[in-house]
C-alpha cells in the first residue's frame, strides 16, 4: 500500500554514529552512543529505619553531554550531592573524570533499569508525560503529504510507547518501543532507528515537532 510506505519512508531512521561532529546541537541525541544511560535514576531504600545503609533515596542523573549528577537524601534529610563528568563504553562506566578518585563500576541496563555493580536502579519521569495522547490538531509537510488526519501516541511510565498514525480511508500504521527524554528532547527508539522530536507539556495538552517541520501535532490527554 503505496500509503503506508510513504508514511513508514517519514518515520525512516538514520544509523547510529560515533561521529557527531557534523551533526547539529538540537540532534545531539540521536548522536549518544548509550542512550539507555540518559535519564534520572533512583534507588530507594525499602526499609530505612531497618537498614545499615545511611540513605532513604539515591538519584543519579546521566545526560547527553557526559554529566553527571548523584543526591543522596540521608536518613536525616539532609542530601549530598556529587557531581562532574563521566564516560561509558559498553559495559564500564566511570563517574568523576578528572577527579583523583574516579569511581569505575561495571553495569548493564536497558529502557528503565540500571545495574550498577548489582545495584539496580530504576528511571523515572521528571513529569507527568506518560499517559494516552490522540491528536487535535496535525501539522507538518510529511504528515500532510501522507494524508494522516489522526494520530495517536501511547507513553507508558516504563519507557515503552506505541505510535500509530491513520488516514481518512481508515489505513493504518504502528511503531512500537521505548522512548526516553532529555530537556525539551523526546526521542521514540524502534527497530533500526529512532526518530527525535521535541515537546511541550501543558497540563493535558502535548505538542511534540520535527526539527525539519515534517511533523507537528498537539495532542489531548485521554487517560
Amino acid at each position: 500500500m503505496r500509503w503506508i510506505g510513504i508514511l513508514l519512508a517519514c518515520f525512516s531512521f538514520s544509523a547510529w554514529s560515533s561521529n557527531a561532529s557534523s551533526a547539529k546541537e538540537s540532534d545531539a541525541l540521536s548522536f549518544f552512543d548509550h542512550p539507555f544511560l540518559l535519564g534520572d535514576w533512583y534507588l530507594i531504600n525499602p526499609a530505612p529505619e531497618k537498614s545499615k545503609e545511611n540513605y532513604i533515596a539515591i538519584k543519579l542523573t546521566l545526560d547527553s553531554n557526559y554529566h553527571f549528577s548523584i543526591d543522596i537524601q540521608k536518613k536525616d534529610y539532609t542530601i549530598d550531592q556529587w557531581q562532574g563528568m563521566y564516560t561509558a563504553n559498553e559495559d564500564t562506566i566511570i563517574l568523576g573524570l578528572n577527579t583523583d578518585q574516579p569511581q569505575i563500576y561495571a553495569y548493564a541496563s536497558n529502557h528503565n533499569m540500571l545495574n550498577l555493580n548489582g545495584v539496580v536502579f530504576t528511571k523515572a519521569l521528571s513529569n507527568s508525560l506518560a499517559g494516552i495522547w490522540s491528536s487535535k490538531a496535525l501539522g507538518g509537510d510529511d504528515l500532510m503529504a501522507s494524508d494522516v488526519d489522526q494520530m495517536d501516541l501511547i507513553l507508558q511510565p516504563d519507557f515503552v510507547f506505541l505510535f500509530k498514525v491513520s488516514n481518512p480511508d481508515g489505513d493504518e500504521a504502528v511503531r512500537r518501543g521505548v522512548y526516553f527524554t532529555e530537556g525539551e528532547r523526546l526521542v521514540l527508539l524502534y527497530e533500526n532507528g529512532e526518530h527525535n522530536t521535541r515537546y511541550k507539556l501543558n497540563r493535558d495538552t502535548l505538542t511534540i515537532e520535527s526539527d525539519e517541520g515534517g511533523m507537528y501535532a498537539v495532542l489531548n490527554r485521554i487517560r
